[in-house]
């Protein structure tokens, strides 16, 4: 996207919901439903096994030899990331076949980082394909927005076409990322990761932030249809070979097919993880916002 198009997003205001409860009419100061490390007192309960011997109360062991762990809030400022695909198939080159990819990847994440501007939560980015492109620590306020989005905007015909490697994001998300963030994982999922079965690659996410999936699917790929046969020439998105296919009404059908068989193999992991997910298929701004605005209005509704 060009300069002038994220502009757009300065006003984005997405009222972010996640299973950290707001504390404070202030945006951003957010208290967490989590017991974490911080500093300010939050409650007592009985020792149990499994708990961190760093918290007993030294002081009521000593008094009365009864074993208690000290629980204490997490930090009251939610911090937000964005892990972002940036393998063949998320970025522009000619003669891609779904080439609405990128632009919906594109506003999704300017509409992530601007709201979470505008909400005062530090927010950061990690992208990714076969190895890390560029990592941005959580930061607050609309000068490292931009100073991601024009990094964005710079990569934009740098890219390589090279695959992704899901296992290191996430490894390194688990390693650098706060504990009960909210993090927003932008990809298409179109990774040899997330074929059949990837429980054992998002529980350990699950379990330590507030995880939301946002899949990136092209309107070609859900609903559109081909009056005739079409012949045209598509690049490899993650190798440098052409080809000459020949797309009739009933391929582009079987391409759906495969496509929405596949998006119910991810949604079965999800949920078996307890991970949330949003699907984002409009190369519209309008279109993406109103679709990430009715999902933190339902996930209000069912956790407040």
């Amino acid at each position: 996207m060009e300069p002038e198009d994220f502009k757009q997003f300065r006003q984005s205001k997405i009222q972010f919901f996640s299973r950290i409860k707001l504390k404070n009419i202030f945006p951003g100061e957010w208290e967490s439903i989590y017991r974490g490390e911080g500093i300010e007192f939050a409650a007592i309960k009985p020792f149990e096994p499994g708990d961190d011997l760093r918290d007993l109360d030294l002081h009521t062991l000593v008094q009365s030899g009864e074993e208690e762990i000290i629980q204490r809030v997490v930090e009251r400022q939610m911090r937000i990331f964005v892990w972002v695909d940036f393998s063949g198939s998320m970025l522009r080159f000619e003669e891609m076949l779904f080439s609405q990819k990128p632009q919906i990847k594109d506003i999704a994440i300017g509409l992530l980082l601007f709201s979470a501007c505008n909400a005062y939560s530090p927010v950061g980015l990690y992208a990714f394909n076969k190895e890390m492109r560029r990592f941005f620590p959580a930061r607050s306020g609309e000068r490292h927005c931009w100073e991601i989005l024009n990094w964005m905007i710079d990569q934009e015909c740098k890219g390589s076409m090279a695959p992704a490697d899901i296992q290191n994001a996430v490894s390194f998300l688990i390693e650098r990322a706060f504990p009960q963030s909210l993090v927003f994982f932008v990809s298409d999922f179109q990774d040899q990761a997330f074929e059949g079965d990837c429980t054992a690659l998002l529980r350990p996410v699950a379990k330590k932030f507030d995880f939301v999936a946002v899949v990136i699917r092209d309107p070609l790929e859900k609903e559109a249809s081909l009056k005739r046969s079409v012949s045209i020439t598509v690049k490899d998105s993650e190798g440098d070979k052409s080809a000459e296919i020949y797309l009739t009404p009933q391929k582009l059908r079987e391409i759906q097919e495969i496509s929405a068989r596949h998006l119910l193999d991810l949604e079965r992991s999800f949920r078996e993880v307890g991970i949330e997910h949003v699907v984002l298929d409009s190369p519209s701004i309008e279109g993406c916002y109103k679709v990430l605005s009715g999902f933190f209005e339902a996930r209000r509704r069912t956790r407040g």
